[in-house]
C-alpha cells in the first residue's frame, strides 16, 4: 500500500502531517523509541545551543527574598519610609546605594526609585504590591551597578507608569524608558507588573535585559522591551502594546552583540513598527508567539535562527525577514497576513510547519536590505540577484498562499525535502515558482498551482522527475487534480484554493517511463507516460511547450521574453497599470506568456484574488 500524507490549510492553519503505511506491531515500537532517542537529541542540541547565547545566572532566578535579610521601603504617597539601612530618602526620591535586597511595597504618587551603587554590585529590587509614578522622569532609573535585578512577589500586583515629558540635564538624552538601566538588567518572579510608558519606550537595559519569569504588560508610546547588547527572554508571559518595536536590540557596532534569545513563555506583541528586532541574530527555541505589526513581524539585520515555537502573526509588511540568513529547524509557523512571508538573502528550511499568505511573494531569496511596501510604499532598498542567493529545503511541510510569486528566488531554488504546496498568483505577472539561476529538484513532495503567464519549472539537473499540467482553460478554486499510477494507485491528490491554468507536480513516486491517469474532479481527462524528468503535458495528456517561459536560459521567465528592453519590460507609469503587474512592469500585449496549446491557442488572463479569502487547501500524496 501506498505511503499517503494528507495536508489541510482550513482559515490558514495547517494541519501536522498524517503519515499512513502498513507495519508490525514491533516496527511501530522500535519507530517510536527511535523518534523519542531523536527527540532528546535535539531537544540537548537545542539547550546546548541556547547556553552558548545566553549564560544565565543564580540571581538571574527568583528565589525566597525574605531569606536574605531584606531592607523594606515603604511608599506612603509622596514619600517612604526605611526599615533597614543603605538607602537615601527625600521627598520623593529614593536612592538605592549599597549592594543588598529591598523590598518595595506601597503607592509613589510622584517620585523615583534610583540605583546609584558601586559598578561592582548587585542590587535586589523585589516589588511587593508596588504602585509608583513620576510625571517627569522613569520611576525606575538605575545608574549604576553591576547587575540590578526586579523581583515580582508572588501573587502580587505592581506597575510603573512615568508622564509624557521628563527634565533631563542639558545634553542628555537618558533616561528613556519607564524602567531604565545603564547596566545589567533581571527581570523575575512570579508577580504581575504592568509598564505604562508615556514618554518613550518600557523597559530599556543598556547592557544586557534578561527576562526570566512573571506576567509583564507594557503599553509604550515608543518601544516596549529593549536591550542594547542583549534581549534574553524565558518563562514569562508577555503583552507588549508599542507604537514602536515590540522586543528590540540595539547594538549595532559589536559584532557578538545586538542579539534578541528568546527560549521559552508566551508572547502578545502588537507593534507599530517590527514586532521583535535584532540587529545581529534573533534565536527563538520555543515559547508561543501572537505577533500584529505595522512592519516586519520577526526581523533581523542579520541572521534568524527557529529551532521551536509556535506564531500566529499578521503584518502590514514581512511576516519574517533577515538582511542575511534565515534558518527553520522546527515550530509551527502560521503567517496569516504578510506583504511578504519569509524574506532573506538565504533561506534555509530543515523542519516545521510553515503557512504563510501574502499579498505578494510568499518565500522571497533576494540580498540586500529590505525592499518590501509599508501600507504601499516600496521600501528604499532593493535587493539585487546573485547566485548566493539561494532558498534551500530539506524538510517540513509548508503550504503558501501567494498573490505574488510563490516561491521566488533571486538566484537558486534547491529542494532535497518535504513537502510545498503553493497556491501562486491568479495574475499572469507572477508565477508560482520564479528563480533566476537554477531549480534543483532531489527530493520531497512539490504542489504548485497557479496562473500559466509565468510559469516555470524545475531545471533539467533535478534528480526527482516532474510533470507540469497545462490547462486550456482556467481551473476554479476547489477543483481537485489527481494523478494515478498504472494500477489506480493515487500518486498526488490535490485541490488549489485558488482558480488556476497551471499546476507542477513532483513526487518521488513518479517514475520514467511509467503511465499514469490525470483526472479532474472524479472525471479522468488523460492517460501519458512520463518520458523525461521534467515534462509537460495538456490536460488531455499530450506533451507540450511553454510558450516564452520555463527555466532560465530557454527563454524562461527572468530570461529575455518577448517586449523586453535590454531584459526588461516596458515601464507602464504609475496610475496607468492595469491587473497582474509585478513592480511596474507590464507583460507588452500579446506576449502574455500563457502556455501555448497544440492548437496555438493561449490561456486567459485569470482573475485577481484575495488570498486570504482561501477557506481550504487539500493535498493527498
Amino acid at each position: 500500500m501506498k505511503n499517503k500524507i494528507f495536508y489541510k490549510m482550513t482559515a490558514l492553519l495547517l494541519s501536522s502531517a498524517l503519515l499512513m503505511s502498513c507495519s508490525s506491531n514491533a516496527g511501530t515500537q522500535s519507530t517510536a523509541n527511535e523518534a523519542e532517542t531523536e527527540n532528546k537529541e535535539v531537544n540537548l542540541n537545542i539547550k546546548t545551543m541556547s547556553q552558548s547565547l545566553v549564560e544565565y545566572q543564580d540571581d538571574d532566578y527568583y528565589t525566597n527574598w525574605e531569606s536574605q535579610n531584606p531592607n523594606y521601603i515603604k511608599l506612603n504617597g509622596s514619600s517612604a519610609e526605611l526599615e533597614g539601612t543603605g538607602v537615601s530618602i527625600e521627598e520623593g526620591t529614593i536612592t538605592i546605594t549599597t549592594p543588598g535586597t529591598y523590598v518595595v511595597s506601597g503607592s509613589l504618587s510622584d517620585g523615583q526609585i534610583i540605583v546609584d551603587a558601586d559598578s561592582k554590585d548587585t542590587v535586589r529590587i523585589v516589588l511587593n504590591g508596588a504602585q509608583i509614578s513620576c510625571s517627569d522622569n522613569a520611576p525606575i532609573y538605575v545608574v549604576s551597578s553591576k547587575k540590578t535585578i526586579i523581583s515580582l512577589a508572588e501573587n502580587t500586583e505592581n506597575s510603573v507608569t512615568d508622564g509624557s515629558s521628563y527634565v533631563l540635564s542639558d545634553g542628555s538624552d537618558e533616561p528613556n524608558a519607564a524602567i531604565y538601566s545603564k547596566d545589567d538588567l533581571t527581570i523575575n518572579g512570579a508577580g504581575k507588573l504592568t509598564v505604562n510608558s508615556n514618554y518613550n519606550n518600557g523597559i530599556n537595559g543598556k547592557d544586557q535585559l534578561k527576562v526570566t519569569g512573571g506576567t509583564i504588560a507594557i503599553n509604550s508610546v515608543d518601544d516596549g522591551l529593549m536591550g542594547k547588547d542583549l534581549v534574553a527572554v524565558k518563562d514569562a508571559d508577555l503583552t507588549i502594546d508599542a507604537k514602536g518595536d515590540g522586543i528590540k536590540a540595539t547594538n549595532d557596532t559589536d559584532a557578538d552583540k545586538g542579539n534578541v534569545v528568546l527560549e521559552s513563555g508566551t508572547y502578545s506583541v502588537t507593534a507599530g513598527s517590527d514586532g521583535i528586532q535584532a540587529e545581529k541574530n534573533l534565536s527563538v527555541f520555543d515559547g508561543t508567539y501572537e505577533i500584529s505589526s505595522t512592519e516586519d513581524s520577526i526581523h533581523s539585520n542579520g541572521t534568524i535562527n527557529i529551532y521551536g515555537g509556535s506564531f500566529e502573526i499578521a503584518s502590514d509588511d514581512d511576516g519574517i525577514h533577515a538582511d542575511s540568513t534565515i534558518d527553520i529547524s522546527g515550530g509551527t509557523i502560521n503567517i496569516q497576513k504578510s506583504y511578504e512571508g519569509i524574506e532573506s538573502a538565504l533561506i534555509n528550511i530543515s523542519n516545521g510547519n510553515i503557512t504563510l499568505s501574502a499579498s505578494d511573494d510568499g518565500i522571497n531569496v533576494a540580498g540586500g536590505m529590505d525592499s518590501s511596501s509599508v501600507n504601499g510604499r516600496p521600501g528604499q532598498n532593493s535587493f539585487s540577484e546573485t547566485s548566493d542567493n539561494k532558498l534551500t529545503i530539506t524538510g517540513g511541510n509548508i503550504v503558501v498562499d501567494a498573490a505574488g510569486d510563490g516561491l521566488d528566488a533571486n538566484g537558486s531554488i534547491y529542494m532535497e525535502g518535504g513537502t510545498v504546496i503553493v497556491n501562486g498568483p491568479t495574475n499572469n505577472g507572477n508565477g508560482s515558482l520564479d528563480y533566476d539561476q537554477t531549480f534543483e529538484m532531489n527530493g520531497g513532495v512539490l504542489i504548485a498551482a497557479g496562473s500559466s503567464g509565468m510559469v516555470q519549472t524545475p531545471t533539467d539537473s533535478s534528480t526527482q522527475n516532474s510533470v507540469l499540467i497545462s490547462y486550456s482553460q482556467i481551473q476554479q478554486a476547489g477543483t481537485t487534480v489527481k494523478i494515478l499510477d498504472g494500477n489506480g494507485n493515487t500518486i498526488v491528490e490535490s485541490t488549489p484554493s485558488k482558480s488556476f491554468q497551471a499546476i507542477l507536480v513532483s513526487s518521488p513516486d513518479l517514475k520514467i517511463d511509467a503511465a499514469y491517469q490525470l483526472y479532474s474532479q472524479d472525471t479522468k481527462t488523460a492517460d501519458f507516460t512520463l518520458t523525461k524528468n521534467i515534462m509537460t503535458i495538456s490536460e488531455t495528456g499530450e506533451e507540450v511547450t511553454v510558450g516564452g517561459f520555463g527555466q532560465p536560459g530557454q527563454g524562461g521567465c527572468r530570461g529575455i521574453k518577448p517586449g523586453m528592453q535590454n531584459g526588461e519590460m516596458p515601464v507602464m507609469p504609475e496610475g496607468e497599470r492595469p491587473a497582474g503587474f509585478k513592480g511596474d512592469r507590464q507583460m507588452p500585449e500579446g506576449t502574455s506568456g500563457a502556455t501555448q496549446q497544440t492548437d496555438g491557442t493561449s490561456g486567459a488572463t485569470q482573475e485577481t484574488e484575495n488570498p486570504g479569502d482561501a477557506e481550504e487547501t487539500e493535498a493527498t500524496v
